[in-house]
């Protein structure tokens, strides 16, 4: 038999090959050779450091029993602080000052109000505190916002302490890890990121090419991802021959990225100074890396420096708008917040470099005690290691300026609620941290804010539920008289405007300040991005109830003790069934229908007569039907959810989408972005198909480059060969646990290769159980 196909998959010299094709006579022949000379390539050879939890005291009940004691740790604090942190702590301060002012004078007009309109006294107790609540966290969010962007218009070039004033070339020695960690995700598409990513690299800045290594690693537990990811990674290695692109499959995924990341550290841990942590759909330009790079070896202050990752590649018109949303406010925002917390920012768990040594020893955290969802695997561990981090000493920046750094979002509204879900069950368990020692002021504040993004929802439904009592009970029993009409128009108007101001500023905001900049264009131009504005706005009165009933159901599930885990996100554009809406959403709408019903049978529950009056009194400027109109949004969110769920998960034409909802990145289209969609499409056609899991098996024993490649992953496993090789010489097929296995047991994966290629008669003489005994 002839061994040529083999001896290909090699990737020899043509001197070699020839040398081989003359020596290789049997398969004794080509399986020996394999022993001496081919070794793991998509593995590199461990360097192990000690990873273990650092001792965190997470019971909230002592850490307040300490404070108020004031017998709690001092600060954990390994450096002197850094100049900027007064600068902060004075900026929070103020933001904290015009928060109280506001609150307190929004709430005594309100009671003012409230008391006019005759309402029960447990009526108006109930409203003040929702209402005091929900403006607290509207005016500290927009204060925030305003002075945070008034600073940020002067630029980074006017802050003394931001990392690029620092930023040096790095040394020789350095190695910078990118990891990709995935759990059942789209290979192609996580591999065309890799290869865009690296390509960058290699072609811009070649001469810093020997710094970074790529790692994917595989939480997968499925057979067929486990082959698709390996083929991928095999594959990036022939068409990137100066790259180094490894490999590693964890035998038990146990707490999901978290566990996963911190394998690595344990593994690696001693070999890399840096670790750029990206995401399944991360893409990155080489500028950018090599700008994180430079700024990391400039300042060993620095413990993470987090880039802005703006969402791209969306086709549905629910992701064209939230990724046009996105790009639009978040710019404003993001660079506000950079501005306000500079040196104490957040991380968001991808598209971020990170300082080995620190992160191993600050923020590798423990299994919380107690049971899911307050207890169990952290979930958005992310924002606590920052505040680890910060409290350990070291600086963490979100560098909005940077350019280059991209992610994706969820396509469809119930791809995106599932992703809420997940964050929420995360930030509640921050809590957890509130009160720990050692925690700067800003980090306990993100802990409480981001939790109260989620109780805001309920909240908010008790608030509308307050209000539409009120208004109902003053038009049907309350004393009518010419005053009493304006008295009404007082808080409607105070909503109204209260609204407009916290929630529609941002919007305001942002686009001045892109028109002033000239910078409309990016988005289409100041009629496509004033337009596509004014429709995102108008959605988002009918998206709103949608998030706020469903969050309120997430919180309520919460408080059940009702757990959620972090599962395979859905990246695709595909639509989403009518059965799919109806089942998710179809309950909403018979609750709106509902509310619509309870409504009008209390609107039209006054008497004609008094609603003739309430007309006169206000000369026709109001009536009781205008309870409906102020409700409509709501209502109508609630009603057509089904509608609403299935409409914007439709992808939109390309020539319509550059017309709406256009952003920067679609009318100039960056070479990384171009990169990745070209390499998605090569590595479709070329890489096993996950969804035909047959297909892959197949491939996998068939294939001889495969076969080839792999072959050194295994490992003689005697226990493993005498309890699948009889199963396998006898022709049974193997399950997916047994296959599993078998591939990578080395004899038993040269038994299938050999029976699937060359058939049973080869199989039986050249039978690798004797190769084994």
């Amino acid at each position: 038999m002839t061994f040529n196909a083999y001896i290909d998959g090699l990737g020899l010299s043509a001197e070699d090959a020839d040398h081989l094709r003359a020596s290789f006579q049997t398969w004794d022949d080509l399986h020996a050779w394999l022993e001496e000379n081919q070794h793991s390539a998509i593995q590199p050879k461990p360097e192990r450091i000690s990873v273990a939890t650092p001792s965190l005291n997470i019971s909230w009940k002592d850490n307040i029993w300490r404070r108020f004691r004031r017998s709690h740790e001092p600060s954990r604090s390994i450096r002197q602080p850094a100049g900027w942190e007064k600068i902060v702590e004075y900026r929070r301060k103020v933001t904290l000052a015009l928060t109280l002012v506001t609150t307190v004078a929004i709430l005594l007009l309100s009671d003012y109000s409230l008391r006019a309109q005759q309402m029960p006294e447990i009526t108006i107790k109930i409203y003040l505190a929702i209402y005091g609540v929900m403006t607290w966290f509207l005016a500290a969010n927009f204060f925030k916002l305003i002075l945070g962007t008034w600073h940020t218009l002067r630029g980074p070039r006017n802050n003394p302490w931001h990392p690029s004033k620092t930023a040096r070339e790095p040394r020789p020695e350095t190695k910078v890890a990118i990891i990709f960690p995935v759990y059942h995700e789209d290979v192609a598409r996580v591999a065309a990121g890799m290869a865009a990513t690296w390509e960058s690299i290699e072609t811009g800045f070649s001469e810093y090419c020997h710094h970074f290594d790529t790692f994917l690693l595989s939480d997968s537990r499925k057979l067929e991802y486990n082959i698709a990811e390996q083929s991928a990674v095999h594959r990036l290695r022939e068409q990137f021959p100066k790259g180094r692109f490894f490999f590693r499959r964890r035998p038990v995924n146990l707490n999901a990225k978290l566990g996963n990341v911190t394998d690595f550290c344990r593994r690696w841990g001693r070999k890399y100074e840096y670790m750029l942590v990206m995401d399944a759909d991360s893409i990155m330009d080489g500028h950018t890396i090599v700008e994180l790079l430079r700024m990391m070896e400039g300042n060993e202050r620095l413990g993470i420096l987090q880039t802005n990752p703006k969402p791209v590649l969306r086709r549905s018109l629910f992701g064209r708008m939230q990724q046009f949303a996105a790009r639009l406010y978040g710019a404003v925002f993001s660079y506000s917040l950079q501005a306000m917390f500079m040196g104490n920012a957040s991380y968001i768990g991808h598209n971020a470099m990170i300082r080995m040594q620190p992160f191993i020893k600050h923020c590798i955290l423990p299994e919380l005690p107690g049971k899911a969802p307050w207890g169990g695997k952290p979930l958005s561990h992310d924002i606590v290691e920052s505040a680890m981090m910060a409290r350990a000493g070291y600086e963490v920046w979100f560098l909005p300026e940077l350019e280059g750094s991209y992610e994706e979002i969820p396509a469809n509204l119930l791809g995106f609620l599932i992703r809420e879900r997940r964050w929420m069950q995360g930030n509640m368990q921050h809590l957890r941290f509130l009160f720990l020692d050692g925690l700067r002021s800003v980090h306990r504040e993100t802990f409480l804010n981001g939790s109260m993004g989620y109780l805001a929802a309920p909240l908010w439904a008790m608030f509308l539920i307050v209000s539409a009592y009120g208004m109902v009970h003053f038009l049907s029993k309350g004393a009518l008289f010419i005053g009493s009409i304006r008295i009404l128009e007082m808080p409607m108007a105070m909503l109204l405007v209260s609204s407009l101001v916290f929630l529609f500023m941002p919007r305001i905001l942002a686009f001045a300040v892109h028109v002033s900049g000239d910078r409309a264009r990016e988005f289409g131009g100041k009629d496509k991005l004033a337009l596509s504005l004014l429709l995102e706005t108008i959605f988002s009165f009918f998206f709103s109830p949608i998030m706020m009933i469903y969050v309120t159901r997430f919180v309520w599930l919460w408080l059940k003790r009702r757990g959620i885990s972090w599962g395979t996100q859905q990246r695709d554009d595909e639509p989403l069934p009518w059965s799919e809406c109806f089942r998710h959403f179809g309950w909403i709408s018979v609750a709106g229908v509902a509310c619509w019903a309870l409504l009008v049978y209390a609107v039209h529950g006054i008497s004609t007569g008094r609603a003739l009056v309430i007309e006169a009194l206000s000369n026709k400027w109001v009536s009781p039907d205008d309870i409906l109109y102020w409700f409509f949004p709501i209502l109508a969110g609630f009603t057509g959810s089904v509608l609403i769920a299935r409409l914007t998960s439709l992808s939109v034409g390309l020539d319509w989408s550059l017309r709406l909802f256009c952003i920067p990145e679609e009318i100039c289209v960056p070479q990384v972005i171009d990169c990745t969609m070209q390499w998605e499409t090569k590595l479709r056609r070329t890489l096993p198909n996950v969804e035909n899991p047959e297909a892959v098996i197949d491939y996998a024993v068939k294939d001889i480059g495969f076969y080839v490649k792999h072959r050194p992953e295994t490992r003689v496993r005697p226990h493993i060969a005498s309890r699948l090789l009889p199963m396998i010489n006898s022709g049974m097929q193997l399950s997916g646990r047994n296959m599993l296995l078998a591939l990578s047991e080395r004899t038993c994966f040269d038994a299938l290769h050999i029976r699937a290629v060359h058939g049973d008669a080869l199989a039986r003489k050249s039978n690798p159980q004797e190769v084994m005994s």
